[in-house]
């Protein structure tokens, strides 16, 4: 898009997974499994290969934010940070004009709707 926001509504349906996300989802599994060792390993070695210092007194909650800042930054622009806020509960606190209860879904195209001859009901709010 021109305006510098990234588009999401791309013609081509890729999925492309890259290391670090990876390395990111596996860091808060392992924290919120309890094992911050295994977390911060993980986050570390993301922030390694970019030659950011690790992080070394973070656990519990504390290392929670940090994974979760590293993947807004690591995976910036590549539309992970709306589903990541809306996963974690947090996107009524952080995107302005997010209506809690309604945007976690997205609303389904009326062409969409049309076509299947009204089988498929508009998500609530839209």
């Amino acid at each position: 898009a021109l305006d510098g926001e990234p588009a999401l509504n791309w013609r081509n349906n890729e999925i492309i997974m890259r290391l670090a996300d990876i390395m990111l989802m596996g860091a808060e599994s392992h924290n919120r499994g309890g094992n911050d060792t295994k977390a911060k390993d993980y986050l570390n070695q993301v922030r390694a290969r970019v030659g950011l210092s690790p992080i070394l007194f973070s656990s519990g909650a504390t290392l929670l934010e940090d994974i979760y800042k590293e993947r807004r930054l690591e995976l910036a622009t590549e539309g992970h940070r709306f589903f990541d806020l809306v996963r974690t509960g947090r996107a009524g606190d952080v995107l302005p004009g997010f209506v809690v209860g309604t945007h976690e879904v997205l609303p389904i195209p009326q062409r969409e709707i049309d076509l299947s001859n009204n089988i498929l009901v508009q998500n609530p709010g839209y």
